[in-house]
């Protein structure tokens, strides 16, 4: 869920964008609730829900943010989550298997362009069948 509200963040604008960062907050007040007290989301040892979100939340939450410029994540708000991506990071297999930052935000920066001319050349068309 956190990963879908996420991306949605990087391709849409205005209210929509307000909208979806609302949700992403409260996504991340759902995960960091579960996370409370624990090392990681299994406990003292990398899981599966670790792995899965903690490649998305250790380089595109990140990227996301700034791309789309907003600011979901706060490590005031959400201080277990800030010292699990931490820990996560460290771990030497993951190092080695994330991908390369500049790699990942050229992604986001094409695609979220991609995404905002055509939701403008969509607004251009419904103007001018309007009028």
């Amino acid at each position: 869920m956190f990963a879908d509200v996420m991306m949605q963040v990087a391709v849409v604008a205005g209210e929509n964008q307000e909208k979806e960062v609302k949700n992403a907050k409260e996504a991340l007040e759902i995960l960091e609730g579960e996370l409370k007290d624990k090392k990681f989301f299994g406990g003292e040892n990398v899981g599966f829900v670790d792995i899965v979100l903690g490649s998305f939340f250790s380089i595109y939450l990140d990227i996301i943010e700034e791309v789309a410029c907003v600011k979901v994540s706060d490590s005031q708000k959400f201080p277990s989550l800030t010292k699990w991506n931490e820990d996560f990071v460290q771990i030497p297999a993951i190092k080695e298997a994330l991908q390369k930052r500049e790699h990942v935000a050229r992604y986001f920066s094409r695609s979220r362009r991609f995404n905002l001319l055509m939701a403008a050349k969509e607004m251009r068309l419904k103007l001018k069948n309007a009028s």
